[in-house]
C-alpha cells in the first residue's frame, strides 16, 4: 500500500487550482452554487406567493357571498317583497353553508334593532360571509 504524503496532496491541489483546469473547476463550482441558490429562492418565493393568493381568494369569496346576499335582501326590501320591520330583534333570517366549489364556506343574514334612548328607530341587516379563515361582514341600516 502506497502512502500519500500530505505535502504532496497540498502541492498537487495548488498545481491543479493554479492552471486552467483548476480555474474551470472553481468556476463550475461557483456557478453550481449560484444555480442551486436561485432554485431555492424561487421555490420559497413561489410557496409564499401561492399561500398569499389562497388567502386573497378566500377573502374575495367571503366578500362575494356576503355582498351578493346582502344586495339581494336589500333589493327584496326595496321592492316591498320582504318586510324587515316585522322581523324581531336578533333574528337570523337566512343561513347556508357548504357551497359548491367553495370549501368551508357559510353565509348568515341577521336582523338587529337600532335603538336610541330605549326606543327602536330602525333595523340593521348584517350579512356575514365566511370562507376558510376569512370573513366579510355586510351591513345596512333601515330607518323606520
Amino acid at each position: 500500500m502506497k502512502r500519500i504524503r500530505r505535502d504532496n496532496l497540498f502541492r498537487r491541489t495548488a498545481r491543479i487550482l493554479g492552471n486552467n483546469e483548476g480555474t474551470s473547476l472553481v468556476l463550475v463550482a461557483i456557478l453550481a452554487i449560484i444555480v442551486l441558490a436561485a432554485v431555492v429562492i424561487l421555490r420559497v418565493a413561489t410557496t409564499t406567493f401561492m399561500a398569499s393568493s389562497n388567502r386573497q381568494l378566500n377573502q374575495d369569496q367571503a366578500y362575494e357571498l356576503a355582498a351578493s346576499l346582502g344586495a339581494s335582501i336589500d333589493r327584496l326590501i326595496e321592492e316591498d317583497k320582504f318586510s324587515i320591520s316585522d322581523v324581531p330583534d336578533k333574528k337570523e333570517i337566512y343561513k347556508q353553508g357548504d357551497f359548491a366549489d367553495i370549501p368551508n364556506s357559510s353565509v348568515v343574514a341577521e336582523v338587529f334593532d337600532i335603538t336610541e334612548g330605549g326606543k327602536v328607530i330602525g333595523k340593521r341587516l348584517r350579512v356575514t360571509g365566511k370562507v376558510g379563515k376569512a370573513s366579510y361582514v355586510y351591513t345596512k341600516e333601515y330607518r323606520t
